[in-house]
């Protein structure tokens, strides 16, 4: 080789070389590594890393997410709300967190005297209790506020649902309905919650949100679907409709008719849980809908693609990354946690202590385990995420037609960094 066209190889060497760093640089720096997924077996220090089980709800950024406004914990209405009507012993004698949720339930439904057409115009919880109190007639509409920021000056989040029939049934009659949708850290996700029939709906011993109901319904018959009513928890199946509730003077008996779930045929989220400050946002509703309500008027909105995620993300959550780190994981969290107080961390049955959205997790030979969860100002925590990884000595075996391009990476930005290092020298 010439001296020429050695010093044609070198260049072209140098530029594939900058090329590739660039690369590297962009994958790995430009943006969040990736996370060790559950099953992945990476080299790390002199030892080798699987990740045994992986249990976190994601984090979930959207149209949608980003469509929420959440009460705050410094608003005077919600504390105001909570001592004045002793909301903490309401809730006292529940043993978990949905019993008491369901407590709470149940009291709202027993504020309202009398059930019919609206005689105020009262808006808010403290307005419309106040209301009640002087002899008002309300709504289901008004059984989801007062449930709402009931339940957000307690550190929960609770949204309105504006429920509409997928057709008109012939004999006229109600053709609208306001239910809750209630996060529930325990069971992981959203639940419908009726505060006007005080009552939640489950399928197998889970309760089910409202587009899980719907789908239930109006698919598959909803004979499985099991009607659960009050603070007692009565339960009730299809062939047990209509469901009697109580009697209101000048209105009849409230009842849980053979029909009501043909409500859930149109499904309107309202992205607002500040009510008693902002009104319910009819703005920046979104709506489930799908063939069965062709040919009926609604509102005209925003429709999910996918109904049963879209309006469904997790909130309260750790979502939980692990990147490696020299010999150590570095663990990086996220969360959709409205009046976001901290994190809580514990490794192997240890006791919880306040970590930072990242840290780095010392391991151990044999299983290491790491749970890490929320909680907002009001101390309420979320559900725990759990992470279980096994270190042992020595590389990966037993590796077959698989190669985890993760550690390839890692091994191309040393292998950069050297390069880089090797072009500083020869500058000098």
């Amino acid at each position: 080789m010439n001296r020429v066209n050695g010093c044609s190889f070198f260049c072209r060497l140098l530029v594939l070389s900058i090329a590739c760093w660039s690369l590297a640089d962009s994958v790995l720096f430009g943006q969040d590594p990736p996370s060790l997924p559950a099953g992945a077996s990476i080299p790390l220090g002199t030892g080798t890393v699987t990740i045994k089980r992986m249990e976190a709800l994601p984090y979930v950024q959207s149209e949608f997410t980003k469509r929420f406004r959440f009460d705050s914990f410094r608003n005077p209405k919600l504390q105001k709300l909570r001592e004045d009507y002793q909301l903490d012993a309401v809730v006292a004698r529940g043993q978990d967190e949905f019993e008491k949720q369901v407590l709470l339930l149940d009291w709202v439904h027993h504020q309202f005297k009398k059930f019919g057409r609206p005689s105020s115009e009262a808006k808010g919880a403290l307005a419309i209790l106040q209301a009640i109190g002087e002899g008002h007639t309300f709504h289901c509409s008004q059984y989801a506020e007062v449930f709402v920021s009931a339940a957000a000056s307690l550190g929960w989040i609770d949204r309105e649902l504006a429920l509409r029939r997928h057709q008109d049934p012939p004999q006229g009659g109600s053709s609208e309905h306001a239910v809750t949708e209630i996060w529930s850290n325990q069971y992981r996700k959203w639940v419908m919650m009726d505060p006007t029939a005080h009552m939640y709906i489950e399928k197998e011993g889970t309760p089910l949100n409202a587009y899980e109901i719907r789908q239930e319904w109006f698919y598959r018959e909803g004979r499985d679907l099991v009607f659960v009513v009050g603070k007692e928890r009565k339960k009730y199946g299809k062939s047990d409709l209509p469901i009697f509730l109580e009697r209101f003077d000048g209105f009849g008996d409230l009842t849980v008719p053979a029909d009501e779930l043909d409500k859930y045929g149109f499904i309107g989220y309202i992205p607002n849980t500040d009510l008693m400050d902002a009104g319910l946002d009819y703005g920046q509703m979104f709506i489930v809908k799908d063939k069965l309500c062709e040919g009926t008027r609604w509102h005209e909105r925003t429709v999910p693609a996918n109904p049963a995620v879209d309006p469904y993300f997790p909130i309260n959550q750790a979502a939980v990354r692990l990147v490696p780190e020299q010999d150590q994981l570095r663990v990086v969290l996220q969360t959709l946690t409205p009046n976001f107080l901290a994190y809580g961390a514990r490794i192997d049955d240890g006791v919880w202590r306040p970590v930072g959205e990242s840290f780095r997790w010392s391991l151990h030979q044999g299983l290491n385990r790491l749970e890490v969860r929320t909680a907002n100002q009001f101390r309420v925590e979320g559900p725990i995420s759990a992470v279980e990884v096994l270190l042992t000595t020595g590389s990966p075996s037993g590796r077959t037609g698989r190669v985890s391009v993760l550690p390839l990476l890692h091994r191309l930005a040393r292998s950069m960094t050297a390069w880089q290092k090797l072009r500083e020298n020869l500058k000098d």
